[in-house]
C-alpha cells in the first residue's frame, strides 16, 4: 500500500524545517524507505519503525534500538502473518525489522474482524506464547512488536542523538507533538508531559474544531480537571543547580550536553505547562490534550504556524 503526503503540507512543512529555531522530526512505524521517499528532500529528522531508525536528512541512517532486544519470534509470527493474509482477500503483512504489522484496512469489514480474531488465537497459543512482544491491536490491524519499542521509549533516546549532532543549540522549551497514535504509543504524549495528573488516566480532551482560525500564539494549553499534579521526570540538574551554573559562567547549555548520554533525551527538555501542545488526530479519546478531527485540520494548524514564523 503507497503511503503519499498531504499535498497541502509540503509548502508549510518546508517553511517549518528551514527555520533556524525549528526541529521538525517525524516518528513513524513506517520503514525507513517509506519516510525517505516521503520527506528526504525536507532538512528534518527522520526517525522510522517507531523510533528504532534515525537519521538527518542530509546524513545517513543510524540504529537506536537497544543492545537486549529479543527478535528470536520472527519467523513464526511471519508464517502466521502469511497463513492469514492468504486466507484474507486484499489484507497484507509488512515485516520491519522490530515488528511484523498484519492490516487488514481493505478488506471486508466484518470478516476482517473475525479474522484478526482468530489470528490473535493463533498467535497467543503458538508463537509468541512464551516471548517477549507487545501485541497491538489497531483499527484495521494487529502488529506483534518486542517489548518496549514505543514512540515514547525511543523519543528519549532520539533527542540524545539530536543534540549530540549538535542540531539544537539551546534547551528545548517549546514542543508541538501532533499525531495518530495507537493507545501503546501515546506514551509519546507523556513524556514531554510537563505536569501529569495522578493515576495517568486518558481522558477526553478539549476539541481543536477550526485550528485555521487561532494562530499559533493563541492556542494555550487546557488546564486539567484531574487534581493534583506531579512534575513529570528528575532532570540532570536541580533547579538551583541550573540557575548557579547559567549564572556563574554562562556555559550551562554545552555544560549539559557535553554530560549527556544519548539515552538522557529528557534532560534537554526547559519545558512550562504553557509552551507544551500534543494533539491526537481522529481521535476521540486521547491522553493528548487537544484533538484534531482530521489530517485536513493538521495542514490547517501547520499552515498558521509556518505563516506566524514570518510574522515574528
Amino acid at each position: 500500500m503507497e503511503v503519499k503526503l498531504h499535498p497541502d503540507l509540503k509548502e508549510p512543512l518546508n517553511k517549518l524545517c528551514n527555520d533556524p529555531k525549528t526541529t521538525v522530526v517525524i516518528l513513524s512505524g513506517s520503514d525507513r524507505k517509506v519516510l525517505d521517499e516521503n520527506f528526504g528532500e525536507y532538512n528534518l529528522w527522520l526517525a522510522a519503525e517507531h523510533g528504532m531508525f534515525l537519521r538527518r536528512t542530509k546524513g545517513d541512517w543510524m540504529t537506536t534500538m537497544p543492545e537486549n532486544l529479543h527478535m528470536d519470534w520472527v519467523d513464526s509470527v511471519k508464517h502466521v502473518f502469511e497463513y492469514f493474509t492468504e486466507r484474507t482477500p486484499r489484507s497484507h503483512f509488512e515485516l520491519r525489522r522490530t515488528s511484523l504489522v498484519w492490516n487488514y484496512k481493505h478488506a471486508d469489514v466484518e470478516f476482517g474482524r473475525l479474522q484478526a480474531k482468530d489470528l490473535l488465537q493463533h498467535l497467543w497459543t503458538g508463537p509468541i506464547s512464551n516471548a517477549s512482544v507487545d501485541v497491538v491491536q489497531g483499527g484495521r490491524s494487529v502488529e506483534v512488536r518486542a517489548v518496549g519499542v514505543t514512540k515514547g521509549a525511543a523519543i528519549d533516546r532520539i533527542l540524545g542523538e539530536i543534540v549530540h549532532s549538535n542540531d539544537v543549540k539551546a534547551p528545548i522549551d517549546y514542543v508541538l507533538s501532533v499525531g495518530h497514535f495507537l493507545p501503546k504509543d501515546e506514551d509519546i504524549y507523556t513524556f514531554f508531559e510537563p505536569e501529569l495528573p495522578v493515576g495517568g488516566a486518558t481522558t477526553s480532551r478539549a476539541k481543536i474544531s477550526k485550528p485555521r482560525n487561532q494562530t499559533a500564539s493563541k492556542i494555550s494549553a487546557q488546564k486539567s480537571s484531574f487534581g493534583p499534579f506531579v512534575q513529570k521526570a528528575p532532570q540532570a540538574f536541580s533547579s538551583s543547580e541550573k540557575t548557579t551554573t547559567s549564572n556563574g559562567n554562562g556555559h550551562w547549555w554545552s555544560m549539559m550536553r557535553d554530560r549527556l548520554t544519548v539515552h538522557e533525551g529528557s534532560s534537554v527538555l526547559d519545558l512550562k505547562g504553557e509552551n507544551y501542545f500534543s494533539c491526537a488526530v481522529g481521535r476521540k479519546r486521547s491522553s493528548a490534550r487537544y484533538l484534531l478531527g482530521s489530517p485536513a485540520d493538521v495542514v490547517s494548524l501547520l499552515k498558521e504556524l509556518a505563516d506566524s514564523l514570518s510574522q515574528s
